[in-house]
């Protein structure tokens, strides 16, 4: 082997090394890599307080804050419940105002109403209740419901 074949045998195989890996890149369909990466977003969540339990002549009611309105999550102990609808009865020949509402977690099926409780209220703003907690996502698409607009950071995969 002389030095002429030495040197064609380097630059080819230089050459088979540089150029084939591309173009068999070139002929296979490419491959989509995937990356995760953390946005901010701008969400509503529905407004949550936390309520209290008040005896008054032998009754219970939960004190809420006096700002409270349909659509609002009430959480007293470990029990979250969404307020329906609220509306003055008379009880014991006495008129109250009480909150209808629903399990957070209870799903209504098409043509009926989640199973709904009746519980009277109280309305005061205490320390307890002013804390505003972070409530439940609302969908994109519900704009009737009382929320407040948060920011969060979130994974997504991104195609590159």
């Amino acid at each position: 082997m002389n030095r002429r074949q030495f040197l064609t045998g380097l630059v080819a195989g230089a050459v088979s090394l540089t150029v084939l890996p591309a173009l068999a890149d070139a002929s296979t369909p490419a491959r989509r890599r995937r990356q995760r990466r953390r946005v901010r977003r701008r969400i509503r969540r529905r407004v949550r307080r936390r309520v209290a339990r008040r005896m008054i002549r032998g009754r219970a009611f939960w004190v809420v804050p006096v700002g409270l309105a349909a659509g609002w999550e009430l959480l007293h102990e470990d029990r979250v419940v969404i307020v329906r609808e609220i509306k003055v009865v008379e009880l014991d020949g006495q008129k109250t105002e009480v909150a209808v509402v629903a399990p957070a977690d209870a799903k209504a099926e098409p043509g009926k109403s989640a199973a709904t409780e009746e519980i009277a209220i109280l309305r005061e703003d205490t320390k307890e209740n002013a804390e505003e907690l972070e409530g439940s996502r609302l969908p994109d698409d519900d704009k009737a419901s009382p929320g407040r607009e948060v920011e969060i950071e979130e994974e997504v995969e991104v195609d590159e």
